[in-house]
């Protein structure tokens, strides 16, 4: 798991340029159901994802995003799932030359 959040700290620190991180960011939290949430604002030109998977009451993902944002859901034991997916996305362009 430290790569992943490596990884996403290093896109962040990237998009950062004294205006960017002022509108857009990075979020992780908890939700009620219980499970955890992450969203990303403020990429570009990334692919487009919808992701559902349920495999029990409390293992299931729920993932959409488009060519700017990024939000995810799952459960309580989904952290790592969700956090392979928000890379996975972040360093994914529609263009390969981007």
């Amino acid at each position: 798991m430290n790569d992943l959040i490596e990884a996403l700290q290093d896109w962040y620190a990237r998009q950062c340029n004294d205006t960017w991180e002022h509108s857009f960011g990075v979020e992780i939290s908890n939700i009620d159901n219980p499970g955890w949430k992450i969203k990303i604002t403020g990429a570009s030109k990334r692919s487009i994802l919808n992701t559902r998977i349920d495999r029990n009451e409390t293992d299931w993902i729920n993932i959409n995003a488009d060519d700017t944002s990024f939000n995810a859901y799952g459960g309580p034991p989904n952290l790592q799932e969700l956090l392979e997916a928000a890379v996975n996305w972040v360093h994914t362009a529609k263009n390969p030359d981007e």
